[in-house]
């Protein structure tokens, strides 16, 4: 940011709803030079990236305590200091009925610091009539909503999950990287996960990566059932106790209408056929990798395969000449 009579500061704790519905629209239109600070970080490390002294420094929602001081020396030197407040933070007892966590962190950011509102900032600008109504006494300005155009865009997304368990653990080490490469390459992709803690320290840093608890069967079901899933991954690494696995994922695929990327080894290679009712991919990540940005390109395709599998999966145990049930040979007097 260049310092210039139109040059603002936000400082605030990350990216949030307050800024892209009340904030960040106004100031494209108004072509203002932007530079936001981060109130959780040190305020010496984060205002040594000012080239000087702003016009114009908006905190949004949190104020923590040490960034009282920077902000008087801030103001000393010209600074105007707006504090724009989405909630009601200001009053101890409005948030009796909020989790005590959250209540702690509002007191750490805010509350505790109520009372230097007043006397640090030049105007304070609320979010809703019924805030302005309360603190009137501070003459605030209310804010119109006026929503960022991104958070209107129909936004592509692709969707896709791995369905593993616990006992999945090399299969989840294995997909780590090809999920980091997948993340970093596209935008729009989203993963679901099943994993415990572990897996969640391991997968936790990825961008939209999901991770679900671990869960009985009936809700494993009423939770995927609902869900719209593009590709499913499906690796099994070569292991002893794998080697007598099922094809049970490729149900999974027919039921979450998604292209099943399966390792090629058995039990996948005795009942898909490679591109026509699911894809048999290789160990190295590289080939899943160039396969999911293929069927990225193509919907056309993703939704054939798909198609293909779910019918594949229907016709079992019905096709002609499949082999009796144990259950008939039992049952039938």
């Amino acid at each position: 940011m260049s310092p210039g009579p139109r040059s603002l500061v936000l400082l605030h704790q990350g990216a949030g709803p307050t800024i892209d519905h009340f904030l960040a629209a106004p100031l494209e239109r108004l072509a203002c030079g932007r530079l936001d600070l981060d109130s959780r970080l040190a305020p010496a490390d984060e205002l040594a990236r000012l080239p000087g002294p702003p016009r114009l420094l908006l905190v949004v929602r949190a104020l923590p305590a040490p960034w009282l001081r920077p902000l008087r020396t801030l103001r000393r030197q010209g600074c105007r200091l707006i504090y724009v407040m989405d909630d009601d933070l200001l009053d101890p007892a409005a948030g009796t009925s909020l989790p005590e966590a959250y209540r702690r962190r509002l007191r750490q950011n805010i509350t505790a610091q109520r009372r230097h509102v007043p006397e640090l900032f030049d105007e304070v600008w609320v979010t809703s009539a019924a805030l302005a109504a309360k603190y009137a006494h501070l003459a605030p300005q209310l804010l119109p909503l006026d929503p960022h155009p991104r958070l209107l865009l129909q936004r592509p997304r692709l969707q896709l999950a791995y369905l593993g368990t616990a006992a999945h653990q090399r299969e989840f080490a294995w997909l780590l990287p090809l999920l980091t490469a997948l993340q970093q390459r596209w935008d729009h992709t989203h993963v679901d996960l099943f994993g415990d803690l572990a897996i969640n320290r391991q997968f936790r840093h990825l961008p939209r990566v999901r991770l679900l608890h671990p869960m009985d069967w009936e809700r494993y079901l009423q939770e995927t059932g609902s869900r719209r899933v593009d590709l499913l991954l499906c690796p099994l690494l070569e292991d002893p106790f794998n080697a007598g696995r099922a094809a049970v994922k490729i149900v999974d695929a027919a039921r979450l209408g998604a292209v099943g990327l399966y390792s090629d080894r058995e039990p996948y290679r005795g009942c898909v056929r490679h591109g026509e009712t699911g894809l048999l991919l290789p160990d190295d990540p590289q080939p899943w990798l160039d396969t999911i940005a293929a069927l990225i390109a193509e919907p056309e395709r993703r939704q054939a395969l798909a198609e293909a599998g779910r019918a594949m999966v229907e016709s079992l145990g019905r096709r002609p000449g499949c082999p009796a049930h144990p259950l008939e040979r039992v049952l039938v007097v």
